[in-house]
Protein backbone atom coordinates (compact mmCIF):
# COMPACT_ATOMS: atom_id res chain seq x y z
CA UNK A 1 0.00 0.00 0.00
CA UNK A 2 1.29 3.23 -0.99
CA UNK A 3 1.91 5.48 1.90
CA UNK A 4 0.42 8.95 2.48
CA UNK A 5 1.92 11.68 3.84
CA UNK A 6 0.72 14.06 6.45
CA UNK A 7 1.03 16.71 4.29
CA UNK A 8 -1.48 14.80 1.83
CA UNK A 9 -4.36 14.60 4.54
CA UNK A 10 -3.92 18.17 4.98
CA UNK A 11 -3.90 19.77 1.83
CA UNK A 12 -7.32 20.14 1.92
CA UNK A 13 -7.83 22.11 4.86
CA UNK A 14 -8.38 25.59 5.20
CA UNK A 15 -7.40 25.62 9.07
CA UNK A 16 -5.85 22.75 10.87
CA UNK A 17 -5.40 22.26 14.23
CA UNK A 18 -2.72 20.22 15.93
CA UNK A 19 -3.01 19.15 19.34
CA UNK A 20 0.20 18.79 20.41
CA UNK A 21 2.30 17.52 23.97
CA UNK A 22 3.17 19.70 26.75
CA UNK A 23 6.59 21.14 26.05
CA UNK A 24 7.29 21.13 22.13
CA UNK A 25 8.74 23.30 20.56
CA UNK A 26 5.90 24.96 19.60
CA UNK A 27 7.57 27.12 16.94
CA UNK A 28 9.64 24.60 15.77
CA UNK A 29 7.01 22.42 15.08
CA UNK A 30 4.29 24.65 13.40
CA UNK A 31 7.13 25.95 11.04
CA UNK A 32 7.83 22.23 10.26
CA UNK A 33 4.03 21.38 9.62
CA UNK A 34 3.76 24.54 7.50
CA UNK A 35 6.77 23.37 5.34
CA UNK A 36 5.18 20.98 2.38
CA UNK A 37 1.83 23.03 2.71
CA UNK A 38 3.57 26.07 1.34
CA UNK A 39 5.51 24.22 -1.60
CA UNK A 40 6.07 21.04 -2.70
CA UNK A 41 10.32 21.62 -3.11
CA UNK A 42 13.23 20.78 -1.06
CA UNK A 43 14.03 24.75 -1.53
CA UNK A 44 10.50 25.58 0.11
CA UNK A 45 10.90 23.01 2.89
CA UNK A 46 14.28 24.00 3.71
CA UNK A 47 13.35 28.02 3.86
CA UNK A 48 10.37 27.24 5.89
CA UNK A 49 12.28 25.32 8.76
CA UNK A 50 14.71 28.24 9.01
CA UNK A 51 11.85 30.53 9.41
CA UNK A 52 12.36 32.56 5.95
CA UNK A 53 9.94 30.84 3.75
CA UNK A 54 8.13 34.32 1.71
CA UNK A 55 5.44 32.67 1.68
CA UNK A 56 4.57 31.50 5.52
CA UNK A 57 3.12 33.68 8.05
CA UNK A 58 4.07 33.53 11.85
CA UNK A 59 1.44 34.53 14.01
CA UNK A 60 3.05 34.83 17.72
CA UNK A 61 2.62 38.05 20.42
CA UNK A 62 4.51 41.01 20.47
CA UNK A 63 7.66 41.02 22.26
CA UNK A 64 6.67 42.10 25.66
CA UNK A 65 3.16 41.36 25.06
CA UNK A 66 1.38 37.81 26.23
CA UNK A 67 -1.47 37.92 23.59
CA UNK A 68 -1.93 37.72 19.88
CA UNK A 69 -3.81 40.52 18.60
CA UNK A 70 -6.55 41.34 16.21
CA UNK A 71 -4.12 44.16 14.71
CA UNK A 72 -1.99 41.16 13.72
CA UNK A 73 -4.84 38.73 12.81
CA UNK A 74 -5.89 41.71 10.57
CA UNK A 75 -2.35 42.16 8.46
CA UNK A 76 -2.32 38.17 8.11
CA UNK A 77 -5.45 38.10 6.59
CA UNK A 78 -4.64 41.35 4.25
CA UNK A 79 -1.39 39.31 2.99
CA UNK A 80 -3.58 36.49 1.31
CA UNK A 81 -5.02 38.47 -0.49
CA UNK A 82 -1.66 38.51 -2.96
CA UNK A 83 -0.68 35.84 -4.50
CA UNK A 84 2.12 33.52 -3.19
CA UNK A 85 5.65 34.84 -3.55
CA UNK A 86 7.25 31.58 -4.31
CA UNK A 87 5.08 28.59 -3.08
CA UNK A 88 2.08 27.09 -3.77
CA UNK A 89 -0.46 29.14 -1.48
CA UNK A 90 0.24 31.36 1.84
CA UNK A 91 0.55 29.61 5.29
CA UNK A 92 -0.15 31.27 8.52
CA UNK A 93 0.88 29.45 11.18
CA UNK A 94 0.22 30.61 14.85
CA UNK A 95 2.08 28.20 17.19
CA UNK A 96 0.08 29.40 20.45
CA UNK A 97 -3.38 29.84 19.33
CA UNK A 98 -4.56 30.08 22.94
CA UNK A 99 -2.73 33.38 22.65
CA UNK A 100 -5.53 34.83 20.46
CA UNK A 101 -7.34 37.58 22.13
CA UNK A 102 -10.78 37.32 21.94
CA UNK A 103 -11.14 40.09 19.43
CA UNK A 104 -8.27 38.50 17.47
CA UNK A 105 -9.82 34.93 17.93
CA UNK A 106 -13.02 36.18 16.56
CA UNK A 107 -11.24 37.96 13.57
CA UNK A 108 -10.05 34.64 12.40
CA UNK A 109 -13.14 32.98 13.22
CA UNK A 110 -15.11 35.79 10.17
CA UNK A 111 -11.27 34.43 7.62
CA UNK A 112 -12.61 30.30 8.26
CA UNK A 113 -16.37 31.04 7.59
CA UNK A 114 -15.06 33.18 4.60
CA UNK A 115 -11.54 31.59 3.70
CA UNK A 116 -9.31 32.62 1.11
CA UNK A 117 -8.53 30.23 -1.55
CA UNK A 118 -4.85 30.72 -1.48
CA UNK A 119 -3.95 30.51 2.12
CA UNK A 120 -4.28 27.84 5.00
CA UNK A 121 -4.06 28.41 8.82
CA UNK A 122 -2.23 26.22 10.91
CA UNK A 123 -2.73 26.23 14.54
CA UNK A 124 -1.27 24.56 17.17
CA UNK A 125 -2.66 24.23 21.24
CA UNK A 126 -2.44 21.28 24.15
CA UNK A 127 -6.65 21.13 24.25
CA UNK A 128 -9.01 22.14 22.30
CA UNK A 129 -10.80 23.70 24.91
CA UNK A 130 -8.44 26.86 25.40
CA UNK A 131 -9.71 27.94 21.88
CA UNK A 132 -13.37 29.12 21.00
CA UNK A 133 -15.54 26.13 20.43
CA UNK A 134 -16.02 27.84 16.81
CA UNK A 135 -12.45 27.60 15.74
CA UNK A 136 -12.29 24.30 16.73
CA UNK A 137 -15.43 23.55 14.79
CA UNK A 138 -13.94 24.76 11.53
CA UNK A 139 -10.55 23.31 11.59
CA UNK A 140 -9.29 19.37 10.80
CA UNK A 141 -8.15 18.44 14.52
CA UNK A 142 -4.98 16.50 14.60
CA UNK A 143 -3.60 14.72 17.64
CA UNK A 144 0.66 14.84 17.65
CA UNK A 145 2.17 12.03 19.70
CA UNK A 146 4.89 13.51 22.04
CA UNK A 147 8.29 13.42 19.72
CA UNK A 148 10.46 12.15 23.26
CA UNK A 149 8.24 9.40 24.76
CA UNK A 150 10.98 8.01 26.48
CA UNK A 151 9.91 8.73 29.84
CA UNK A 152 6.64 7.79 29.03
CA UNK A 153 7.98 4.19 27.83
CA UNK A 154 10.50 3.66 30.46
CA UNK A 155 7.80 3.62 32.92
CA UNK A 156 5.47 1.04 31.00
CA UNK A 157 8.78 -1.50 30.75
CA UNK A 158 9.16 -0.86 34.40
CA UNK A 159 5.50 -2.53 34.76
CA UNK A 160 6.81 -5.35 32.35
CA UNK A 161 5.56 -3.88 28.88
CA UNK A 162 7.49 -4.68 25.90
CA UNK A 163 8.35 -1.57 23.54
CA UNK A 164 5.54 -2.78 20.87
CA UNK A 165 2.68 -2.64 23.69
CA UNK A 166 4.19 0.50 25.54
CA UNK A 167 3.75 2.14 22.23
CA UNK A 168 0.90 1.18 21.24
CA UNK A 169 -0.83 1.79 24.23
CA UNK A 170 0.08 5.32 23.92
CA UNK A 171 -1.32 5.07 20.57
CA UNK A 172 -4.58 4.47 22.20
CA UNK A 173 -4.60 6.31 25.40
CA UNK A 174 -5.14 9.85 24.34
CA UNK A 175 -7.54 11.48 26.85
CA UNK A 176 -6.57 12.54 30.27
CA UNK A 177 -6.12 9.88 32.49
CA UNK A 178 -6.21 7.25 30.42
CA UNK A 179 -2.58 6.08 30.87
CA UNK A 180 -2.98 5.84 34.51
CA UNK A 181 -4.28 1.88 34.66
CA UNK A 182 -1.58 1.18 32.28
CA UNK A 183 1.30 2.61 35.11
CA UNK A 184 -0.52 0.96 38.20
CA UNK A 185 -0.78 -2.95 36.75
CA UNK A 186 0.80 -5.36 34.04
CA UNK A 187 -2.15 -5.92 31.82
CA UNK A 188 -1.85 -8.82 28.78
CA UNK A 189 -2.54 -6.32 25.84
CA UNK A 190 -3.04 -9.12 23.15
CA UNK A 191 -5.90 -10.61 25.81
CA UNK A 192 -7.22 -7.19 26.24
CA UNK A 193 -7.43 -6.26 22.60
CA UNK A 194 -9.08 -9.64 21.83
CA UNK A 195 -11.61 -9.37 24.45
CA UNK A 196 -12.31 -5.91 23.04
CA UNK A 197 -12.24 -6.60 19.94
CA UNK A 198 -15.06 -9.65 20.48
CA UNK A 199 -16.92 -7.43 22.81
CA UNK A 200 -17.18 -4.14 19.89
CA UNK A 201 -18.10 -7.36 16.76
CA UNK A 202 -20.78 -7.79 19.14
CA UNK A 203 -22.44 -4.54 19.96
CA UNK A 204 -25.68 -3.61 18.27
CA UNK A 205 -25.07 -0.28 16.22
CA UNK A 206 -26.56 1.70 18.58
CA UNK A 207 -24.11 0.51 21.15
CA UNK A 208 -21.13 0.99 18.67
CA UNK A 209 -21.63 4.19 18.41
CA UNK A 210 -21.66 5.00 22.00
CA UNK A 211 -18.52 3.24 22.88
CA UNK A 212 -16.81 4.49 19.69
CA UNK A 213 -17.31 8.40 21.65
CA UNK A 214 -16.77 7.75 25.33
CA UNK A 215 -15.62 4.08 25.74
CA UNK A 216 -12.10 2.90 27.46
CA UNK A 217 -9.41 4.35 25.25
CA UNK A 218 -9.32 0.11 23.99
CA UNK A 219 -12.75 -0.79 23.51
CA UNK A 220 -12.92 2.56 21.87
CA UNK A 221 -10.37 1.77 19.50
CA UNK A 222 -11.98 -1.69 18.24
CA UNK A 223 -15.46 0.25 18.19
CA UNK A 224 -13.72 2.62 15.80
CA UNK A 225 -12.80 0.23 13.74
CA UNK A 226 -15.29 -2.02 13.41
CA UNK A 227 -17.64 1.12 12.82
CA UNK A 228 -15.61 1.69 9.82
CA UNK A 229 -15.38 -2.19 8.47
CA UNK A 230 -19.81 -2.11 9.16
CA UNK A 231 -20.05 1.08 7.31
CA UNK A 232 -17.93 -0.48 4.24
CA UNK A 233 -20.48 -3.48 4.38
CA UNK A 234 -23.33 -1.34 4.60
CA UNK A 235 -24.89 -2.80 7.59
CA UNK A 236 -28.02 -1.41 7.76
CA UNK A 237 -28.69 -1.00 11.54
CA UNK A 238 -25.77 1.13 11.58
CA UNK A 239 -27.29 2.87 8.58
CA UNK A 240 -30.44 3.53 10.35
CA UNK A 241 -30.46 3.25 14.32
CA UNK A 242 -26.33 4.21 14.49
CA UNK A 243 -26.69 7.21 12.63
CA UNK A 244 -29.99 8.24 14.13
CA UNK A 245 -27.94 7.53 17.57
CA UNK A 246 -25.20 9.63 16.44
CA UNK A 247 -27.22 12.91 15.17
CA UNK A 248 -28.91 13.10 18.76
CA UNK A 249 -25.73 13.10 20.99
CA UNK A 250 -24.32 16.82 21.70
CA UNK A 251 -22.44 18.45 18.26
CA UNK A 252 -19.12 18.24 20.22
CA UNK A 253 -19.67 14.28 20.51
CA UNK A 254 -19.80 14.36 16.75
CA UNK A 255 -16.59 16.38 16.16
CA UNK A 256 -14.53 14.20 18.02
CA UNK A 257 -16.02 10.84 16.71
CA UNK A 258 -14.83 12.04 13.34
CA UNK A 259 -11.12 13.21 15.09
CA UNK A 260 -10.65 9.83 15.98
CA UNK A 261 -12.28 8.00 12.57
CA UNK A 262 -9.68 10.04 10.71
CA UNK A 263 -7.09 9.15 12.98
CA UNK A 264 -7.70 5.34 12.65
CA UNK A 265 -8.82 5.30 8.72
CA UNK A 266 -5.24 8.14 8.01
CA UNK A 267 -3.28 4.78 10.63
CA UNK A 268 -2.71 2.48 7.20
CA UNK A 269 -1.54 5.41 5.11
CA UNK A 270 1.04 7.09 6.72
CA UNK A 271 4.05 6.97 5.55
CA UNK A 272 6.06 7.40 9.01
CA UNK A 273 4.74 3.75 10.52
CA UNK A 274 7.59 4.33 13.25
CA UNK A 275 5.38 6.02 15.24
CA UNK A 276 1.91 3.45 15.01
CA UNK A 277 2.16 0.36 17.03
CA UNK A 278 -0.88 -1.07 15.10
CA UNK A 279 -0.29 -3.58 12.45
CA UNK A 280 -3.87 -5.13 13.41
CA UNK A 281 -5.69 -2.31 12.26
CA UNK A 282 -3.43 -1.96 9.13
CA UNK A 283 -4.75 -5.65 8.27
CA UNK A 284 -8.01 -4.60 8.79
CA UNK A 285 -8.56 -1.93 7.03
CA UNK A 286 -5.85 -1.80 4.71
CA UNK A 287 -8.37 -4.71 2.75
CA UNK A 288 -9.89 -1.66 1.67
CA UNK A 289 -7.12 -1.07 -0.89
CA UNK A 290 -5.24 2.44 0.08
CA UNK A 291 -7.76 4.22 -2.95
CA UNK A 292 -10.56 3.99 -0.51
CA UNK A 293 -8.91 4.85 2.88
CA UNK A 294 -8.12 7.68 1.27
CA UNK A 295 -11.94 8.82 -0.35
CA UNK A 296 -13.03 8.10 3.64
CA UNK A 297 -10.60 10.37 5.16
CA UNK A 298 -11.32 13.22 2.68
CA UNK A 299 -15.11 12.03 3.31
CA UNK A 300 -14.36 12.53 6.90
CA UNK A 301 -13.00 16.27 6.20
CA UNK A 302 -15.70 17.56 4.06
CA UNK A 303 -18.06 15.89 6.72
CA UNK A 304 -15.89 17.93 9.91
CA UNK A 305 -16.71 21.33 7.41
CA UNK A 306 -20.87 20.45 6.99
CA UNK A 307 -21.20 19.68 10.66
CA UNK A 308 -19.39 23.18 11.01
CA UNK A 309 -21.65 24.87 9.04
CA UNK A 310 -24.83 23.54 10.76
CA UNK A 311 -25.85 20.97 8.65
CA UNK A 312 -28.35 18.29 9.65
CA UNK A 313 -26.03 16.27 11.22
CA UNK A 314 -28.09 12.85 10.76
CA UNK A 315 -27.93 13.62 6.45
CA UNK A 316 -23.83 14.42 7.41
CA UNK A 317 -22.91 11.17 9.15
CA UNK A 318 -25.30 9.31 7.10
CA UNK A 319 -23.64 10.60 3.81
CA UNK A 320 -20.46 10.08 5.36
CA UNK A 321 -21.13 6.05 6.08
CA UNK A 322 -22.47 5.70 2.71
CA UNK A 323 -19.41 7.23 1.44
CA UNK A 324 -17.19 5.01 3.66
CA UNK A 325 -19.09 1.71 1.71
CA UNK A 326 -18.02 3.37 -1.68
CA UNK A 327 -17.23 1.40 -5.22
CA UNK A 328 -14.30 0.01 -5.59
CA UNK A 329 -12.51 2.64 -6.70
CA UNK A 330 -12.85 4.52 -3.33
CA UNK A 331 -15.60 6.70 -4.16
Amino acid sequence: MKPVSLANMTRHATSTLFLVPSGTDRHVEALRLAAPLAGGTERDHALARRGVHPDIIALCAPEGKERIGIDQVRAAIRAAQFAPVQGDRKVCVIPSAEDLTPEAANALLKTLEEPPREMAFVLLAEQTVDLLPTIVSRSRILRLLPTDTSDLIDRLRQVGYDDLSAEWILEVSDRPGELDRFFTEHVDIAQLRENSRARAESLGAVELVSASIGGESVLRREALVALLERAAARDGDLLIEGVRFLASQPREAGFGLLQDLLHVAFGPLRSDRSRTADPQVWDRLGSLGAGRLEAVCLAIDRAHRALSTHAPPEAVFLSLLLSVGGGDDGR
